[in-house]
This record gives structure tokens, sequence and C-alpha cells, in this order.
């Protein structure tokens, strides 16, 4: 991250949303008032060097970071005559809420230390032999590494040693996976734990590298496991309380409603009251993955479709349930 990009990615957050910088005109930022937050940014963050250029902030310079937002962030930001900057059409898009996401995480990392009495983040499982950086870099430059990685139950005890393509890093449920490539193996997900016993990263490049799309790879999946099971659209009961956390925070991106809880918000939650369900239904692979998934929400989901789908999670149940008699 740059000083130039905060400066232009906090000059689209001051816009498009004002009153959380304490300006409150209607919807509108005024150049003064705009110059006065980027300014009082800086000066909190005096000795930090990646906040540098928030003070450049001239009306010629935040001209041209106007442009580079509509570049960069589909956002168009319009000025109305002595009333101030604003948002067209605001509507937050799905690729917009992820660099808004990642932005800010990264902000969380870099003031990790300042701000460790104010927040607390999950720890991970990821492994004193990984750098991400440098893997990611290896990414980049399509350079070959080689991993040694003794597998557990999910990779059937193997040991796998050899030469790969490093494709894709992705973090879920506390874990960070590699997707890499090599022939012999195929794609294969890494999971950069204690699993991995050696990583190194070679000079070489990749003369041929694979292409990977990972929208395209995960397209039908929960996490991280790709199977040969068919993707198919599951249906799930979901109770009135955790069905306004589902819409805000999907089971997978092709999540759709079906029908809403007839009573959305209930004093009291009686499971037997038909009308505190809603419904909705995912396009995915009913694999290992989406049963752990499902099980996660407890007795506040239940999948009602397809019938087969019922009854690996009703098996599962039934042995669990095994344990306690």
């Amino acid at each position: 991250m740059t000083p130039e990009f905060l400066r232009r990615y906090y000059i689209l957050r001051i816009i498009s949303n004002p009153k959380v910088y304490g300006i409150e005109k209607n919807g509108f930022v005024p150049l003064e008032d705009l110059q006065k937050s980027l300014d009082q940014l800086r000066a909190d963050n005096m000795d930090d060097p990646l906040y540098d250029k928030l003070n450049l902030h001239s009306q010629k310079t935040i001209k041209r970071d106007l442009d580079k937002i509509k570049s960069y962030y589909q956002a168009i930001i319009l000025h109305k005559r002595n009333y101030g900057y604003y948002v067209d059409g605001y509507e937050i898009s799905e690729a917009l809420k992820e660099i808004y996401e990642k932005t800010e995480l990264y902000l969380l990392h870099h003031h990790a230390h300042a701000w460790k009495t104010y927040v607390t983040t999950a720890r991970s499982s990821l492994s004193s032999q990984v750098d991400l950086v440098p893997l990611i870099h290896a990414i980049e430059q399509h350079l070959l590494i080689e991993i040694t990685y003794q597998g557990w139950y999910d990779d059937s005890f193997k040991i796998i040693s050899g030469f790969f393509q490093a494709l894709h890093i992705k973090e879920i449920n506390k874990a960070w996976y590699l997707m890499a490539y090599n022939e012999q193996y195929g794609f294969y997900a890494f999971c950069l734990d204690n699993r991995i016993k050696s990583l190194s990263i070679s000079k070489q490049h990749i003369k041929e590298p694979v292409a990977f799309s990972p929208k395209d790879y995960f397209k039908n999946v929960i996490g991280i496991l790709k199977t040969d099971i068919n993707a198919e659209w599951i249906h799930i009961k979901v109770a009135n309380h955790h069905f306004k956390y589902l819409e805000n925070n999907p089971l997978h991106y092709s999540q759709q409603i079906v029908t809403r809880p007839k009573e959305l918000d209930t004093q009291n939650l009686d499971y037997k009251n038909p009308n505190i369900w809603g419904e909705i239904k995912v396009f995915v692979e009913p694999n290992y993955e989406f049963l752990m998934e499902i099980l996660k929400y407890n007795l506040w989901v239940k999948v009602v479709g397809p019938l087969h789908v019922k009854a690996y999670v009703k098996h599962h149940l039934e042995y669990m349930l095994s344990y306690y008699e």
C-alpha cells in the first residue's frame, strides 16, 4: 500500500460517509472540511510514513485523485457549487466492499502493536516456516516454490515433496491455505500450518505457468475443499433471529432468499412455530465443509432439501447423538 493509495482511499471514505468524520452538511463535503479531516488523520498518525501524503490535498491534487478514484473504484464523485463533494448514486458494490474490508484489515495489521489495547484479532494457525509476503511475490512473478508437506487425516497422511507453482492464498476459519500446482498432484490445497515442514522460493521462473481463477475454482464451494460432488441448490430453513445474520453474512455468494419469516421479530423463540422460519438456498457442493458450516449454526438452521442432502446431515447428527447415550 502506498501513501497515495491511502489518501485516495480516505477521500472516498470521507465523502461517502461524512458523518463518521464529523461532517454533517446534508451529505455534502466542502473542500475545507475534506482537507481538515485529512489533516486530522495525518496528525493522528504523525510518525507513520504511510500517512505522509494525506495533507497533500490542494484542490488540484484532489481533482486528480477523484479521476483515479473513478477509474479504480468505479465511484463517481461530483461537486455542487457552494455545497461541496458528494457521491453520485452511491451504492457500495461487492468489489468496493472487498476493497474497503481488505484495506481496513491491512490498517489493523499495520497498527497492530499500537492498537493492541483496543483490538483483539483471532489467532491463526500460520506456520513459522511461512512468510506470506515473499510467497505472494512468487505468485506474482511465477517463481517455482519447493514444499515438503506432512499430511494429516484429510490429506491421507501422505508426505508431499516437490516443486510447485504457487497460485493463490486463501484464509478461512483461522487457517491459511496455499493453492499450488504441479503435474504430479495437479491443483492442491496446502494448509500453511505445522504440516508445512519446509517451504522455499526459488529464483527460477515458470516458462508456461498455468492459469488460475479463484473465482471460478471456488465457485461452488463453501471453503477450500473442491470435490467431485456435483453442486446443486440446497434449501435451508433459518430461524428469524439468525435470518438477519445470514442475510448480512451469506453462507455463499450464490445465496438467495426464498421466503422471509412471517414473524421476523419475536421475544420468545418457539422453534415449533412455523412463522419464525424463513428459507434460503445456496448452490454448492454438499461436501464435508458444507456439513461443518451447517453444524456451526446449531438448532437455528435446518436443511430441507434435496432429500439426500438432508439425509446426509441427519446421519451425522444421529451419529453425534449416539456419543451421549
